[in-house]
């Protein structure tokens, strides 16, 4: 089963998940300001804005102005559905955004628990159709259930003709910022695999055994940059006080661990595999994020700043 990102890698919440929260908290009784979501979640004002008129389109009646004429609200005539319906209705547009062909065999297996609902969501995951690849992604997850290893075409990134990878154990399908891959096992490497770059799958008769430490690295990843074959070590950030909120609502890892000073900052401990996967998540930040060790971290990511600047 796909594991589908709610947060890109720069730690902000995708579109999809913004529009969700935003209806979950309106139905709450919340008045939500513009303003104040975009420092919570790290997103300019007027891709919130944006945010407010697709929803008001789609939803009228749904979303109305509050008395100060400055927060959006629920109007107090509307009553909120029953958790079930409001779940199944998300699946189904979900589902229409990752791929016509994707839709077209899932859509049966939610009508028949979603009849007679008429759908208030509009969903846009950013994620890359991968319709044609259905029953390539079908013939993996019957491989990562099963443990048999399988056989597969691939065309390696920046080359033309498609090679024959055998003996190949898949482990998951993940996805990341909207891209899909497979992770797997190969010649005792552990392997990204990028899904729209595989042509043909086989499974084979024969069994493997999952490596558990793959699978606890992936869960603790940060995003795609993490590595299966470094052993993790701590990161120890500096978080300004104006952005410690999100990692307090919504942690960027299993691992995180977050310690707030008496001015409201905060020091965010991480496990990582992999500089690269900090990288992301400084770019987006800064300059309310900073490392504090290692330092040698902190001193490449000037320099890659410093080369970036013209001189």
């Amino acid at each position: 089963m796909a594991i589908l990102a709610d947060y890109g890698t720069r730690g902000n919440p995708l579109q999809h998940k913004r529009h969700a929260e935003i209806l979950e908290r309106l139905e709450n009784g919340e008045e939500l300001s513009i303003s104040e979501l975009s420092r919570e979640w790290g997103v300019d004002s007027k891709t919130i804005q944006r945010d407010f008129d697709k929803l008001k389109q789609m939803y009228p009646g749904r979303i109305e102005r509050g008395e100060d004429k400055k927060r959006y609200r629920k109007p107090m005539s509307r009553y909120a559905q029953n958790d079930g319906e409001m779940v199944l209705e998300m699946l189904e547009s979900m589902a229409k955004d990752i791929g016509v062909d994707f839709y077209k065999k899932a859509h049966p297996l939610l009508e028949r628990l979603q009849r007679q609902i008429k759908s208030p969501y509009y969903t846009r995951l950013d994620v890359e159709d991968i319709g044609n690849k259905f029953d390539i992604v079908m013939h993996l997850e019957k491989a990562i259930n099963q443990k048999h290893e399988v056989s597969i075409s691939y065309t390696p990134y920046g080359e033309k003709k498609p090679k024959k990878y055998t003996n190949v154990r898949p482990i998951k399908v993940i996805v990341y910022e909207g891209f899909w891959y497979l992770l797997a096992q190969h010649n005792n490497y552990t392997k990204k695999f990028y899904i729209k770059s595989i042509s043909s799958c086989e499974i084979s008769d024969t069994p493997f055994k999952h490596n558990p430490e793959i699978i606890e690295r992936l869960e603790n990843s940060i995003n795609v940059w993490f590595s299966t074959s470094a052993k993790p070590y701590e990161v120890i950030l500096w978080v300004d006080a104006s952005v410690v909120v999100y990692f307090e609502r919504k942690p960027i890892s299993k691992n995180q661990k977050l310690y707030k000073k008496p001015d409201g900052s905060a020091e965010m401990v991480l496990k990582v595999t992999s500089d690269d996967e900090i990288y992301p998540l400084l770019k987006y930040w800064m300059p309310s994020i900073r490392v504090i060790e290692p330092e040698e971290i902190q001193k490449e990511f000037e320099k890659m700043l410093l080369e970036y600047l013209p001189k």
